[in-house]
């Protein structure tokens, strides 16, 4: 399978709003933005391949954040350092800024502690540094009940569910084959609106095609695939592989 990036409805909207907070537009005003939406959407993948192919920073997921960890992470995705302090953070992320400025893309900001947030949007003040926030529906509600932060949020974008031009696209980039109109209806409602569920149907047609040298896959394989009651532990349809085999395939494909 080829790893691709699939430019959807909610790529295009955010690639849109990246845009205008590095703009020198967003100089003047609020300089905030937030993506949400429930996990599987496309968020994260969203915002690597954003950071890879343009100047903005991008800070993974932690599972535990204070506000000084947060800050060295920024600092070592700008200049490749991890100060102990936070105020020396502050003041290389204030000198870098001051040199370039470059969008920041917090991912699972949802679970940051609303303090965190808050320090966040002192920076964004204090340096002019464009942010972007990231998460599931959690982070709607945290914004909103801060009214300091809520105010400085130029542009939202919520994902919406995986559509099925977005599933043909898929297929045909990543797989090179295309699927009859019924097969992506099936596909669609099998995913409820989740890319994961995609790629797990896609790994397993690839399989097939591999083993039988058919490329070109049948409506019949691919319900097949859907109804299938051998699950993983993902609630995927099975796919042959093995935990770690699987684990490794979702983290390297980029949809």
């Amino acid at each position: 399978m080829r790893r691709v990036f699939i430019e959807t409805e909610n790529a295009s909207r955010s690639l849109d709003m990246c845009a205008e907070l590095e703009s020198p537009e967003s100089l003047i005003g609020p300089s905030l933005g937030m993506i949400t939406g429930p996990a599987g959407r496309g968020k994260s993948e969203f915002a690597k391949h954003y950071a890879t192919n343009s100047t903005a920073i991008y800070v993974p997921p932690m599972n535990i954040r204070t506000p000084t960890m947060l800050l060295r992470e920024i600092t070592f995705e700008l200049c490749k350092i991890r100060p102990g302090r936070s105020e020396t953070c502050l003041n290389i992320i204030g000198d870098e800024m001051a040199k370039e400025r470059r969008l920041i893309i917090i991912d699972e900001a949802d679970l940051l502690a609303k303090n965190i947030l808050e320090m966040l949007r002192n920076m964004n003040e204090r340096y002019g540094c464009s942010i972007l926030l990231i998460g599931e529906d959690g982070l709607k509600s945290k914004v909103a009940s801060r009214r300091r932060i809520s105010s400085r949020i130029r542009r939202r974008v919520e994902f919406s569910p995986v559509a099925q031009p977005d599933i043909i696209l898929f297929f045909r980039k990543a797989l090179g084959i295309s699927i009859s109109p019924a097969a992506v209806r099936n596909i669609q409602n099998y995913s409820k609106g989740d890319w994961r569920p995609v790629l797990s149907v896609a790994i397993a047609v690839e399989r097939s095609m591999k083993a039988t040298g058919i490329l070109e896959r049948s409506d019949q394989l691919i319900n097949g695939l859907i109804n299938a009651n051998s699950q993983n532990r993902h609630g995927l349809p099975y796919t042959g592989l093995d935990s770690e085999e699987e684990t490794a395939v979702y983290a390297s494909a980029s949809l």
